[in-house]
Parts: structure tokens; C-alpha cells; sequence
């Protein structure tokens, strides 16, 4: 037979369709069943004519009447009705066509086959209550009974999950949580394996920290992130639980010794090859967790792996502000990490009921899709889930926030920087030496570091040389906060120094720029689009931070990131404050992408130490930055005439 068809054959039933490998595998797990080589059909008994006819309709088979008619005398099931086993709700009934369409219309329901039973999540128990009365089918006391006790429970997550503030004190905690952040520390403690899916800039990091130090008994906790974020969480560790022991694992070769931290940060990348090692801590913490959406990806394999080795009171956190990025299917993965997935019906269940899945006439699922999206976000959230976007929250914000981000920059063009410095370094202590000779003076002298500070300006222009080079090894960090801003929604505006990084940005991401040289109708031209088109017409402004410091209205933004820094304070906050404007409604967030190691610490370093308010408004530093600038150069003499004395050649 060219078509599916499922049809009676003496004693038992028989399937016969073209070869399908998916088909096959699936055939094979109705009990009995056995492939006839001569009749070149598949066999079934008819003990599982429920089974059969189940795989049948699931792959739109013709099915004979007499099998559709077809009863057996009673239940093969040793329950009947609905009753509760291992975390599931099952029903179980005699076959009826307009009962099995019914039921399948139950969120997340799913055919198991060993108890020869529908099955749905605890979480829609309800459904399966309300279900069997409609069919008049028996209820378990056990299912009414846990059916209430889950109603409360689910109401009171819920609420938590919204909640604005919570009572929690975390004495090691150097800094304080704001209200709604105090409400996401409850929220992840009492839930142990939960999303905290905040917009980006509301604290994730700072939350899931101060969560871990909680909980009791917590630790050892294993930090996974993006790469270039390793070092990020290594200094914000240092930054809030400065008490604790932080390692790092940056590549494939080290791995610390068990007993030496509390915390281990490590990259996605590197996962896979160290998943044996990652397991068996209590707590994971999975930043940026969307990374891992993919089920078949590697460093997904291994999240779910190392995830599942957590103790059973230990945490499981995926913080994204982005959970997901195309498509419900993208929860799923996150979902398996956290252990939470079966309470949405297993990964088809959730397929079926939030995905829209269907299989196509060439027999290809597609999961694309998206259905039952406000019932999706009301089980996430009595489950598993807070978020909280920036509206939520404004009230608690101040005007500007400020976020440091340090990120390993890559190593080839650290390489270039390395060798730039090293030349910087040395024509320092050559031109103290010059200065000696011509003084008569040692090169450590007072009246040598004088005439060195009053030149600072010409070797400020060698030295800004490192801020281009520093900024081109951090662009794949900063192109990934980008892409997850505008992910999420929102447009952005990078502040910039040199020509080259403005128009390196600007042209991967749509040309908007405002910098020196430009004409002031194509300058307001490009605010205008910016201003009034859709962030996929218009998601980036890339600013030269001299040509673009006042005068300028961007409120269409409120991220601001710094690619380069500039010598002062008020050119940060005169930057910044063109997103953020008297009377404006809004928190304008600034970020700094520092490159570790380089001269992006230095400089955010002087400016933060001459900064008298962090987290102004408008108003910008009336501190003079001369003295910081003077103090820059003489670092770099002091580290050449350091270098000279070393090598011997000191003058």
C-alpha cells in the first residue's frame, strides 16, 4: 500500500505505511508490536489497539472503521480516572474518540504508553479535574487534595513574582539591594530553580549573587557566562562578597583544585570540555542562559548535565534579560536546565501546547511557531520565573545609572596594544633621560617630572594612541551588548573618540552617526531618523564624544555604552545627559566596556576618583581632570624608568 493506513488482519491490527525512519522508531515502542517481512507491515496485538490508534492519528494514518469501533472488553489500566504518580497527572480511560479529542485539547498533555494513560503537569492539574467531571470520569481524593493545596501555592508565586520589595538581610553583602531587587533574592531562594529575567541594567548579577549568599549551604557554586564576561564576575564578586574565593577557568589546559573557592566562573565555551569536572557543586548560575537555547548544542548538553548534578536544595539560576529571542521553543532548553520542564509537559508537551507544532505532508515537525502565549507566561511565572522591565521599577531608579563591565579582550589585537605600550613606555624614559642630560639631573628627579608634566598634553596625544587599539579588542564584547539591547527591544547610543571606531560601528549598524567633519544638515538629519523611526530602521547613534557632547537630543535611547573614554568627567556626564533631558520620565543607563589590562581602567579609575556625584542627572563634573591627566603620563614614565633600571640602562 502506497498510503498510512492502520486496518484489522485477522487477530490483531496491522500498520502499513512508507518507510519513515522517525515513523519506525515510534512503531516500535507499541508493546508487541513485530515487522512481517513477507506481508511487509507492522503487527500489533490487539492488547494495544490503544497505542496503535493513538500513533495513527498522531501521524494522520487512514484508520479502518472496525478498528475506530473496535473496544476492548475493560481497561488494561490498574487505575482508572484521574489519579496522581511521580510529579504527573494521569487520566485513564476506555478508548472514546470524542474523550481522546477532549483530552488532547489539556495543556501539555501527553500519551505514555508504560501506564497506558493520558498525562498532564501538577501545574494544570485543574484542567485535569475539570476534564474528568465534564466526562463524569472518577478523581482521586489525593488530586482534589493536592489540587487545593496547589491553587494557594500558585497564587502566592505569582504574587511573589510581581512582588515590588521583600524583607531579606544578607550581612556579607557590601552595598545595598534596591526594594524590587530584595523582592528578586525571595523570589529565587524560595523557587531554587528559577529564571530572574529583568531588562538589562536592573541587577541580575548583583541578585543572583546576593541569592547564592542566601541560601544556606550553597556553596561551592559554579558561575557560567559568556566568555568575555568571565573576569566581569570575578570583579563583581570582588565587588559585593569580597570574602569569598573566586576562580576563574579561562581555558582548557587549568582547572583549580576542588576545596580552593567558593565560586568558580568559567565560559561557555569551555563547558563541554570540563563538564566532568563542573559537576557535583551545590549551585549554578547561568548568566545570559539564552545562550544555551539550542538542544543540540554542546555547551546545552553540558548545562543540563552539570545542572542536574546540583544538590537537591541547591540553586539553579538562568538570568537573561532577553529568555527568549525568536521563538517560545527557546525556552525549552532553559527550562531543562532549571529541571523544570516536565511541569509543562516535557519537551513535546510544551512543543505542542506553546510552539504550535505540527508535522508538515513531507513529515518535518516545525516548532517554530507560537500558541497559548498568556497561559505560557502565567505557568512560568507560578513556577519558575520573575522579570521585572525598567517601567516596573522607574520609580526606584535614579535619573542615571552607571554599570562598569570589564571583558578579556581578544588576544591578537591585545597583541598590537601590548606592542604600542611597550613603545610609549620606552620613548617615556628615553625622553626623561634627554631631560636629565639637559638638566644635569637624575631621571627621577623633581625638576625631570616637572618639565615631564608640563608636556603631559603632547604625550597624552601618544598615549590616547592605546584608547583606539584597547577599544578594537573589546568589539566583540561590545557587539554583543549591543546586539542584546536591540534584542530586547532597545535602541542604543555607543560614545566613542576615534574616527575609525565611530565609523567601524556605525556601518555594522545602520550608519547613524554624529561626529567632526559633518555637514549640520546631515548631522540633524541622522537625529531626526534616529529620533522618530522604528529601532529596525534606526537602532543605533554612534557618537564622537567631542563633536557630539552638547547640543544634541537623543531621549529615543536611554543606554548609553562607552567604547573609549574621554580625559573628564563632564564630557561622561555632557555625553550621557544627551539621552537624558529636563523633565524627561526615564532612567538613563551608562555603561563602560573596560578591556582588562589595558588603559580603559586607568582612565575610568581617574575619572571615578575626581567624580564628586556618581549618579547626577544632567549637571556635569565641575572638577578640572589636568592634575589626573598629569598623574596618567607619569605612571608610564615611572613604569619605563622601572623597565630601564631592570635592563640596566639606567641614565
Amino acid at each position: 500500500m502506497d498510503s498510512s493506513t492502520l486496518f484489522l488482519w485477522d487477530d490483531h491490527l496491522a500498520a502499513s505505511f512508507p518507510y519513515n525512519p522517525e515513523q519506525v522508531s515510534q512503531v516500535k515502542l507499541i508493546p508487541g508490536s513485530k515487522w512481517d517481512k513477507v506481508a511487509r507491515v507492522w503487527r500489533i496485538p490487539m492488547t494495544s489497539i490503544h497505542e496503535a490508534r493513538e500513533f495513527a492519528e498522531r501521524h494522520r494514518f487512514q484508520i479502518d472503521n472496525e478498528v475506530l469501533k473496535f473496544n476492548l472488553p475493560e481497561s488494561s489500566n490498574k487505575a482508572a480516572g484521574v489519579y496522581i504518580d511521580d510529579d504527573w497527572v494521569y487520566l485513564s480511560f476506555l478508548y472514546d474518540p470524542v474523550k481522546v479529542r477532549s483530552v488532547k485539547s489539556l495543556p501539555s498533555v501527553t500519551w505514555h504508553p508504560p501506564t497506558k494513560a493520558w498525562r498532564v503537569p501538577l501545574a494544570v492539574i485543574h484542567d485535569a479535574i475539570a476534564w474528568a467531571q465534564k466526562f463524569d470520569e472518577p478523581i482521586a481524593e489525593r488530586v482534589m487534595a493536592v489540587a487545593a493545596v496547589m491553587e494557594k501555592s500558585k497564587n502566592e508565586t505569582i504574587a511573589a513574582s510581581r512582588a515590588k520589595d521583600a524583607e531579606i538581610k544578607i550581612p556579607n553583602l557590601q552595598g545595598e539591594l534596591l526594594p524590587y531587587q530584595r523582592a528578586g533574592v525571595k523570589y529565587a531562594a524560595n523557587a531554587r530553580r528559577c529564571f530572574i529575567a529583568d531588562d538589562m541594567g536592573l541587577g541580575k548579577t548583583m541578585q543572583a549573587i546576593a541569592t547564592v549568599e542566601y541560601v544556606y549551604d550553597s556553596y561551592p557554586a559554579v558561575v557560567v557566562c559568556p566568555p568575555t564576561l568571565v573576569l566581569n564576575w570575578a570583579r563583581e564578586y570582588e565587588k559585593w562578597l569580597p570574602l569569598r574565593r573566586v576562580a576563574t577557568v579561562t581555558n582548557r589546559k587549568d582547572f583549580p583544585e576542588p576545596g580552593t573557592y567558593d565560586v568558580l566562573v568559567v565560559g561557555y565555551s569551555n563547558i563541554d570540555h570540563w563538564q566532568n569536572e563542573l559537576k557535583g557543586h551545590r549551585s549554578y548560575v547561568f548568566d545570559e542562559s539564552h545562550y544555551a537555547k539550542t538542544p543540540t548544542a554542546k555547551r546545552t548538553k553540558a548545562a543540563i548535565k552539570m545542572a542536574r548534578s546540583a544538590t537537591k536544595d541547591g540553586l539553579v539560576l538562568c538570568l537573561t534579560g532577553t529568555p527568549i529571542t525568536n521563538r517560545p521553543a527557546e525556552y525549552a532548553s532553559q527550562l531543562d536546565i532549571l529541571g523544570q520542564l516536565n511541569k509543562f509537559g516535557g519537551l513535546w508537551g510544551f512543543y505542542r501546547r506553546y510552539c504550535a507544532a505540527f508535522r508538515d505532508r513531507f513529515g518535518q515537525w516545525h516548532i517554530d511557531g507560537a500558541s497559548h502565549l498568556d497561559e505560557l507566561n502565567d505557568m512560568l511565572r507560578s513556577q519558575c520565573y520573575i522579570r521585572r522591565i525598567k517601567a516596573d521599577v522607574l520609580e526606584e531608579l535614579p535619573p542615571v545609572r552607571h554599570s562598569k563591565i570589564v571583558v578579556a579582550p581578544n588576544p591578537t589585537a591585545m597583541a598590537e596594544y601590548t606592542k604600542a605600550e611597550d613603545d610609549i613606555i620606552e620613548y617615556m624614559a628615553n625622553r626623561a633621560k634627554e631631560l636629565a642630560k639637559e638638566l644635569g639631573k637624575s631621571p627621577y628627579s623633581a625638576a625631570v617630572q616637572a618639565r615631564i608634566k608640563a608636556e603631559s598634553n603632547e604625550h597624552l596625544v601618544r598615549i590616547s594612541v592605546l584608547r583606539r587599539l584597547a577599544a578594537k579588542a573589546k568589539m566583540e564584547a561590545v557587539n554583543e551588548w549591543i546586539d542584546g539591547k536591540l534584542t530586547a527591544g532597545d535602541k542604543v547610543v555607543v560614545a566613542a573618540h576615534h574616527r575609525e571606531i565611530v565609523d567601524m560601528i556605525a556601518k555594522k549598524y545602520g550608519g547613524l552617526k554624529i561626529q567632526g567633519g559633518m555637514k549640520v544638515e546631515e548631522v540633524e538629519e541622522n537625529k531626526r531618523i534616529f529620533q522618530t523611526a522604528s529601532i529596525d530602521d534606526a537602532p543605533v547613534m554612534v557618537l564622537s564624544i567631542q563633536a557630539a557632547k552638547t547640543g544634541h537630543t537623543l531621549t529615543a535611547s536611554q543606554d548609553v555604552v562607552f567604547v573609549e573614554l574621554p580625559w573628564t568627567p563632564a564630557d561622561v556626564d555632557q555625553t550621557y545627559s544627551r539621552c537624558h533631558r529636563i523633565g524627561q520620565k526615564g532612567s538613563v543607563m551608562a555603561t563602560y566596556i573596560l578591556a582588562e589590562g589595558t588603559i580603559d581602567e586607568k582612565i575610568y579609575g581617574l575619572i571615578e576618583s575626581k567624580r564628586d556625584v556618581v549618579n547626577q542627572a544632567t549637571e556635569g563634573s565641575d572638577v578640572e581632570f589636568s592634575d589626573g591627566n598629569q598623574q596618567l603620563v607619569l605612571d608610564f614614565l615611572a613604569e619605563g624608568l622601572r623597565r630601564s633600571k631592570l635592563n640596566g640602562v639606567d641614565g
